[in-house]
């Protein structure tokens, strides 16, 4: 029995497939391009395949699913995605796993929460940076407060990291849009500050971004104790941080056009710097405790945010070969393999994972 990895030949899918593939888990690698996909799956050996399918479209995700356990969808953007694919994983009975980070998209997985857990299926949402990583670190960096007050997470991305279309759109898709907090309304791509990030990165500026935490962080420490969460994000060029706060002036139709006529020339600068990244968070307690955890490394940043997607589909995969039922409903990637449980393993992996209060 198979995992099935949509997007799997993309610049996240790769990492998640190969990932897999390593662990003895066979693959099938599903995306538009048959041959790609095939191309893909014979690099990773024998006992994976590749098929066509396209995660809008009903019947070819019933076909790409055929006989698989556990379906990982990592072809965004998500805010656009229709619920195909979730819905073909209920009808036959494959859990499903996400590197989501849409905050709109992960709360439509979590209404479908029951359906899962009644057709003895989990679905793991966001396994990814964000809202994956950071959270786990969260869980480890409230362990040294009484209390959570406010929090800020930071993803930091290196400049030599291959842009994917997927990824560029997403993030667009977020300039100049307003958007909820529990301290009230920011702006996608606004509200500068400075954030002291894990070596080589230091001090750097960051821009605030809409993300799960901000709906799944008061359930994790209690809606009456966290009152300001901020999720940041940053670009080791500094050129591209500040053309993305300038183009958030545009809004999000205007800056989605201007960041496609400009990608071209960003991907010719993104030959300098790190492929590495950083998920950074800090929590403060009411009387004003700091506690902070981080996941960094200068290079291989996109593995670092793939790799959580394959861990939990590993895992489950593992499960449903012993049991017909693996009945968790819709979770995030902590409570499928435990904060801790998945920062080791990303720490085996060659990632520093930093603890300070």
């Amino acid at each position: 029995m198979t995992v099935t990895v949509f997007g799997g030949y993309g610049v996240f899918g790769s990492h998640v497939s190969r990932a897999l593939a390593t662990a003895g888990v066979p693959v099938r690698i599903a995306g538009r391009d048959a041959e790609q996909a095939a191309r893909y799956a014979r690099v990773l050996g024998l006992g994976h395949e590749g098929i066509a399918a396209d995660v809008r479209d009903p019947a070819s995700c019933a076909r790409a699913l055929d006989g698989a356990r556990v379906a990982v969808c990592c072809a965004g953007p998500f805010s656009s995605l229709p619920l195909v694919l979730p819905e073909a994983c209920l009808a036959t009975r494959a859990c499903y796993v996400d590197i989501a980070d849409d905050r709109g998209w992960s709360a439509r997985l979590r209404d479908l929460g029951d359906r899962f857990r009644e057709h003895g299926l989990t679905a793991a949402v966001g396994c990814s940076s964000l809202p994956g990583i950071s959270g786990a670190l969260a869980v480890l960096a409230a362990e040294h407060l009484s209390s959570v007050e406010r929090a800020r997470v930071t993803l930091f991305i290196g400049n030599r990291n291959p842009k994917g279309e997927a990824a560029v759109l997403s993030a667009a898709a977020q300039l100049g849009r307003t958007f909820a907090a529990p301290q009230g309304s920011l702006i996608g791509l606004r509200g500068r500050e400075v954030v002291d990030l894990p070596p080589p990165f230091g001090s750097r500026t960051v821009l605030d971004f809409e993300s799960p935490e901000l709906d799944l962080f008061p359930a994790l420490f209690g809606a009456r104790g966290i009152r300001d969460i901020r999720v940041k994000v940053g670009f080791e060029s500094r050129l591209a941080t500040g053309s993305m706060a300038a183009l958030s002036w545009l809004g999000p139709r205007l800056g989605t056009a201007a960041t496609r006529l400009i990608a071209p020339v960003a991907r010719l600068l993104s030959r300098s710097g790190h492929s590495g990244g950083a998920v950074n968070v800090e929590l403060w307690s009411a009387d004003g405790s700091l506690s902070t955890a981080s996941l960094s490394s200068a290079e291989d940043g996109q593995r670092m945010a793939a790799l959580p997607a394959a861990f939990v589909a590993q895992s489950l995969w593992e499960l449903s070969e012993k049991s017909d039922s693996v009945a968790g409903g819709t979770v995030t990637a902590w409570e499928a393999l435990g904060a801790r449980g998945l920062l080791d393993r990303l720490k085996a992996a060659g990632y520093e994972l930093r603890v300070e209060s």
